[in-house]
């Protein structure tokens, strides 16, 4: 246990998390570097356009890598002593000891070193299903000159990071969870006049935030800017991925001068604040209906409320197989929340069905997800795993993922059968077959019915 009076003990209220009682991340700071795999890329383009352009201000460049837009590279102004001191002064320091305090300023203040300082964070103390819920992490440079930028202001410091695009290349689909939501936050949306699958994709979208945000409290982390264009890019509607960490505060057992724009105070305190901000994004969404605002882009209004209002009891006994394609890990190989895999449905909706993406998400719970893995290595071909426990499987960054969404109905066929085991292999083999083709296309997935997924005989899955 941390010791009274000490800035660890106050942070997490005298119960630091086990994983963080080690020493490592205390060490000397040192960031690892970026090693691309082409020294010939360059800053090309702004990736984020919302940013007012200014030499003060942080930019978002694409890296580009033989014309490929590979990563983003999150270019950083100098922090000077001169800014450091103005700090310093604002925080009624004595002018005698601002002078020693500088260094531990800069350190502090520079919004590089808070960026890179949170994704090293991330990667020493989450799990890999965790780390999926931000940008993956490249390193940094720290020397960058002039002749990598086409345009923009030139400045040596970068945080180099996943390149996060607003499809579903770069989409997360997780698991669902059994965490409770806020009662007060029920009870708004219940007095809301939203349909019931527009409230339950509201408590969706607010579990899987609030998941993200709850993973960097866990280790000692505290985003310092929650918003809502932060756990999705400007202009997308769906979420992506949890970013933008240069006003963050990552734990250190040195006492800091501030957290998050604030006096030093516990996490518990930071954490209820930062979830409440979440809530309240999520309510504001809400009760401006922008779920049903999408939607109706796509179809009339009239078509949209009918998917979300009619009754769907005749549906349920058609249900069809979904197969969608995956870029990235799940954080959980189960059931995916309806927030997450709704875009993936959205994209593989019928042309001539263009509400069907809407009662499927609202008959998710009549389905079953059967996760599949590809693997390929230099020394064997290309295989694919069903029904696995993840972490015996030998993943790799060249892994690709589909999950199978099978009609609940089609299971209990299967096990009612005389010879339930040899039925589920057939059901695998043939699984097996409709997403081989889905490896070398860029579809994003397939909607295949029973008698076409079994064949001319409907009998085979009940034989």
């Amino acid at each position: 246990m941390d010791e009274e009076g000490t800035w660890a003990h106050l942070f997490f209220s005298g119960n630091r998390p086990d994983i963080l009682k080690v020493k490592e991340f205390n060490s000397e700071e040192r960031f690892q570097p970026f090693c691309a795999e082409n020294d010939n890329w360059q800053l090309g383009g702004l990736a984020d356009k919302s940013r007012p352009i200014n030499a003060s201000n942080i930019q978002v460049f694409w890296i580009r890598i033989n014309g490929r837009r590979k990563y983003v590279g999150k270019v950083f102004p100098d922090y000077t002593e001169e800014q450091a001191t103005i700090q310093l002064q604002a925080l009624r320091v004595s002018r005698r000891h601002i002078p020693g305090m500088i260094g531990d300023t800069v350190h502090e203040f520079d919004r590089f070193h808070r960026e890179a300082r949170a994704y090293r964070h991330i990667d020493l103390f989450c799990s890999k299903h965790e780390r999926v819920y931000f940008p993956q992490y490249f390193g940094v440079v720290t020397d960058m000159p002039r002749s990598r930028f086409t345009s923009g202001y030139v400045h040596r410091r970068a945080v180099v990071l996943e390149a996060i695009k607003p499809g579903l290349c770069s989409r997360r689909i997780l698991g669902e969870d059994a965490s409770q939501l806020p009662g007060s936050f029920s009870d708004i949306l219940g007095k809301l006049p939203l349909s019931s699958f527009e409230r339950e994709w509201y408590y969706s979208l607010l579990k899987d935030r609030l998941r993200r945000l709850g993973t960097l409290h866990r280790i000692g982390l505290t985003h310092g800017d929650v918003k809502d264009c932060h756990f999705r890019l400007p202009g997308d509607f769906y979420d992506t991925v949890l970013y933008d960490f240069s006003e963050s505060y990552t734990f250190s057992e040195n006492w800091p001068l501030r957290v998050n724009c604030g006096k030093p105070r516990p996490l518990r305190l930071i954490s209820k604040g930062e979830r409440e901000r979440v809530g309240l994004h999520i309510q504001k969404r809400a009760i401006a209906r922008d779920l049903h605002s999408h939607l109706v882009e796509l179809d009339s209004e009239d078509s949209v409320d009918h998917a979300l209002w009619q009754t769907l009891d005749k549906e349920e006994e058609s249900l069809e197989l979904i197969i969608l394609k995956v870029c990235s890990r799940p954080d959980y190989f189960s059931m995916p929340t309806l927030s997450s895999v709704f875009p993936f449905l959205e994209e593989v909706r019928p042309e001539s069905d263009p509400c069907w993406h809407i009662r499927r998400g609202r008959l998710l719970h009549h389905y079953e997800p059967l996760w599949a893995v590809f693997c390929s290595s230099k020394d064997q071909p290309v295989s694919i795993i069903f029904d696995f426990q993840s972490e015996t499987v030998g993943m790799t960054d060249k892994s690709q993922f589909m999950i199978c969404l099978v009609p609940k109905t089609w299971i209990v066929l299967l096990k009612a059968t005389h010879d339930s085991a040899l039925k589920k292999k057939e059901l695998c083999d043939k699984l097996r077959q409709a997403c081989s083709p889905l490896l070398s296309t860029n579809r994003p997935g397939y909607v295949i019915g029973r008698g076409e997924f079994w064949g001319t005989s409907e009998m085979g899955i009940v034989g």
